[in-house]
């Protein structure tokens, strides 16, 4: 329009200088000039919008590509498929954002499941895993006489855990269907649902102190508890390199102890320790007695372990978990790391 105008303007100027009413030359070209700067501007103007509205368009026909629409003739149309494509998307990641939650359910479940199983729990990996996915690490649970309990549940991974728990505490277990089960051959039952017929424990999820608070109240009297374990027992060949890795190990837990002397060592054998370190040099000389002695004390408590240091080669010390022939502090925080 701003066009059509400028040039109506312009004829109409000439029109009156040549044909109709003769105007000033000075104010004729004066005329002239807006004219044709109008004419210009417009011209302009349109280019640059054209321009744009090509612009519009090919960054809307890339969106339409990418986002698979069909190709609209307007603005709005492309709004339109626009916000039913996010609205399509919305409730997708809100589906995957539920299924991710029901997987890092179940993974902590499994890992906590592998936690229990002791092939496994000093691999490096899992002990990774543990500290990542922030697994409770097993506690000294009471453990239970002639008790047989009956997990009703559809969930495999939650079983398994249940009957890993179950077994630590020293407690025999059935998985069956609500059909199977007869209720006299069990002191319990697990399930989510409860049941009409005997003691049951209800749960929602996998709760080891819930578990453990249940057992405690409906059978107190059928429990006793695991004797209480120290951390690290030391037995060095000096005195200096007792006091050394006793300091080291302060450093990384509690309950620990060194012992002088071999009279010492023997006397506090009668404690139990989950990891003793023992130089052969100090033992070899009542080797026999020594290994009768261990041999005893790993019978007793089979969840200690003993690391021997010796700088040659040794035989028939079977009682050892592992030889060590070189120990520097970085050696033995990864050992405390990998046994506590």
């Amino acid at each position: 329009m701003i066009l059509f105008i400028s040039f109506l303007a312009l004829t109409l100027c000439f029109l009156n200088y040549y044909f109709f009413y003769p105007i000033n030359e000075n104010l004729f070209y004066l005329y002239s000039f807006i004219c044709v700067l109008i004419v210009c501007i417009s011209i302009s103007y349109v280019f640059i919008r054209n321009k744009n509205n090509k612009k519009n368009n090919m960054i809307i026909w890339d969106l339409e590509d990418y986002f698979n629409l069909p190709h609209s003739n307007s603005l709005q149309e492309t709004k339109e498929n626009l916000k039913k494509v996010f609205q399509t998307q919305q409730v997708q990641l809100q589906d995957q954002k539920t299924q991710k939650h029901f997987m890092q359910k179940q993974l902590h479940d499994l890992i906590q499941s592998l936690h229990y199983n002791k092939p496994l729990k000093h691999d490096k990996v899992l002990q990774n895993i543990f500290q990542e996915f922030n697994i409770i690490k097993k506690s000294q649970f009471n453990i239970y006489r002639n008790i047989h309990a009956c997990i009703i549940n559809d969930n495999s991974i939650e079983n398994y855990l249940l009957q890993c728990i179950l077994h630590d505490m020293g407690i025999s277990s059935e998985i069956k269907t609500s059909e199977e089960i007869i209720y006299e051959n069990y002191q319990f039952v697990i399930s989510k649902n409860p049941v009409e017929h005997g003691l049951n424990y209800v749960f929602s999820q996998v709760d080891t102190k819930d578990l453990a608070e249940f057992l405690n109240t409906h059978f107190k009297q059928d429990f006793y508890q695991m004797p209480y374990m120290s951390n690290v027992l030391i037995f060095k060949s000096s005195s200096f390199e007792n006091d050394l890795i006793l300091n080291i190990t302060n450093q990384f837990c509690q309950n620990n102890q060194a012992a002088s002397n071999l009279s010492d060592f023997k006397s506090t054998l009668r404690f139990c320790f989950k990891l003793i370190l023992l130089d052969y040099e100090v033992i070899k000389f009542d080797f026999d007695y020594m290994l009768h002695l261990l041999h005893e004390y790993k019978n007793k408590y089979p969840e200690s372990r003993i690391l021997l240091f010796s700088k040659e080669r040794v035989k028939e010390c079977n009682f050892a978990d592992e030889i060590l022939h070189d120990l520097n502090k970085n050696e033995w925080l990864n050992l405390l790391k990998k046994y506590l």
